[in-house]
């Protein structure tokens, strides 16, 4: 609790430093192109990965897959501020002409549903919603929500917003899945709570962080926004009255 309210507290001071450097004519550059974002991950049964600037939008594109003993690896370079990566999950139903059995609810019976995988940050200046640059699945640090609409008969292609916390059907390597190659063994099986038994959105944040160098261009502003101000104020300080 305590680290997560101090890193809080030096993000707020990292976006007010920011905006002094910009007043006083400092460059205030992200990281971008710092760093590369890597994915492996597998959907029973399909999905779709894309990594967007807003987690209200679905953004760009980056990879899918429709066979859940695959792990599909990918690669993002990242560029902005602030990340998501947006996983459009897709259970094969009968509902949507995939499957012939319908989709049972929170992976129970013969056609469960899930989604697993690890991703990690190569370079620097960017985290994940954990402090770390290495995430895998699980039910704190990525949010999901159920997609699509009744009767599910067509996969959804635009994005709702996954706002819930997901549900965990057990780590890498519970049955029915087994173990899934090139996944970490701490990453769990999830799916969005609740589960409609056909579709599922899942979202993460990826976060710029500060460096050293940045740290000190914008402490530097500040120092230099002291001193603006109190050489404004000795201006404006009325001289004293002869008595």
């Amino acid at each position: 609790m305590v680290i997560h309210c101090v890193r809080g507290l030096l993000m707020k001071m990292y976006v007010a430093a920011a905006a002094v450097a910009v007043a006083f004519g400092l460059e205030f550059v992200t990281p971008a192109g710092a760093a590369t974002l890597t994915m492996n991950l597998t959907v029973d049964n399909q999905f779709t990965v894309y990594v967007s600037s807003s987690d209200a939008t679905l953004g760009t594109f980056v990879g899918s897959g429709n066979a859940w003993q695959t792990t599909y690896s990918f690669s993002d370079p990242l560029s902005g501020p602030v990340e998501y990566i947006h996983v459009i999950g897709v259970n094969w139903t009968s509902n949507n002409g995939l499957w012939l059995s319908p989709g049972t609810l929170n992976g129970t019976g013969d056609n469960p549903d899930g989604f697993i995988g690890t991703f990690g940050i190569s370079g620097s200046g960017y985290e994940f919603a954990n402090g770390s640059t290495t995430l895998s699945t699980n039910t704190t640090d990525w949010r999901g929500s159920p997609a699509g609409t009744p009767p599910y008969a067509t996969i959804p292609t635009t994005w709702t917003g996954a706002t819930g916390t997901p549900q965990s059907y057990g780590l890498n390597g519970v049955g029915p899945w087994g173990g899934v190659s090139s996944v970490s063994s701490s990453a769990e099986w999830i799916w969005s709570n609740p589960d409609n038994g056909n579709f599922a959105e899942f979202s993460t944040t990826i976060s710029s962080v500060p460096e050293a160098s940045t740290w000190a261009m914008l402490l530097s502003g500040f120092a230099a926004l002291g001193f603006a101000a109190f050489h404004l104020a000795g201006k404006r300080r009325p001289a004293s009255i002869a008595g």
